[in-house]
């Protein structure tokens, strides 16, 4: 069974800077052997959490609905079962103000609850998976928003394999060789390092690796692709764009 990579925009814009590179990521993973999903998170309902958890830690666990969510259309679960189904993710997030955005921080902060398992089954549901990150944005704040991602995950029970993050300062990434290199290097990471997990016997001589010219460019170019599509179905409901 090929490894099952989930991949998770948390940007509001689906054709952007934080989408490119984690499509070039999601890219990477299929051409390592792997099945991927992606979703943009802000066509999820997340309510943020009401830390229940500080009243009685029993309180939060998974998959009970939250009933104070009752009528919210809150959707979080579909995220939940997003990550359980998914051997390794990939969560790219543009850089809002310093850190990564509000939505990505409603969903880390809800996932507390497959976490916080361990007081009821003796694990966290998220126990061994994999876990690679992507920041993005014109201002600083990038290695913030890694670091904050790479602690909590792994606080969760990830792993994060070596260039398993990633971090673009800058306008369009794909005019970028090494942001490219270093998206395609996170997604093709989590991959390997789950197949190690598994039991595979696998050798990897470098982990990072830089891309052939040509292959960079076919990559770029269908990156920028699937931006434009995305953007220009978009314009549709944001006519200003």
């Amino acid at each position: 069974m090929p490894v099952r990579v989930l991949g998770v925009n948390g940007s509001a814009r689906r054709y952007g800077n934080t989408f490119k590179l984690l499509k070039a990521a999601m890219i990477a993973a299929e051409e390592t052997g792997a099945e991927t999903r992606l979703i943009h998170l802000y066509d999820y309902h997340i309510e943020p959490c009401r830390g229940c958890y500080s009243d009685n830690k029993l309180e939060c666990h998974y998959p009970k609905k939250c009933p104070i969510y009752e009528g919210t259309g809150d959707r979080f679960h579909e995220i939940a079962q997003a990550f359980l189904e998914a051997d390794a993710v990939v969560i790219a997030t543009p850089v809002y103000w310093f850190m990564a955005s509000g939505q990505l921080k409603n969903m880390f902060d809800r996932l507390t609850a497959l976490e916080n398992m361990v007081y009821h089954v003796g694990y966290s549901l998220l126990d061994g998976k994999v876990a690679g990150m992507i920041a993005s944005g014109e201002e600083a704040g990038g290695a913030m928003a890694l670091a904050w991602m790479a602690l909590t995950l792994n606080m969760m029970g990830f792993h994060v394999p070596a260039w398993g993050t990633a971090y673009y300062h800058g306008e369009d990434p794909l005019t970028s060789p090494q942001a490219v290199d270093d998206a395609y290097n996170v997604g093709r990471n989590v991959v390997l390092f789950a197949r190690i997990l598994r039991g595979e016997r696998i050798a990897v001589e470098r982990w990072y690796e830089p891309l052939p010219e040509e292959e960079r460019r076919r990559i770029v170019e269908a990156v920028r692709r699937e931006a434009e599509e995305e953007r220009e179905k978009a314009r549709r409901e944001r006519t200003w764009l």
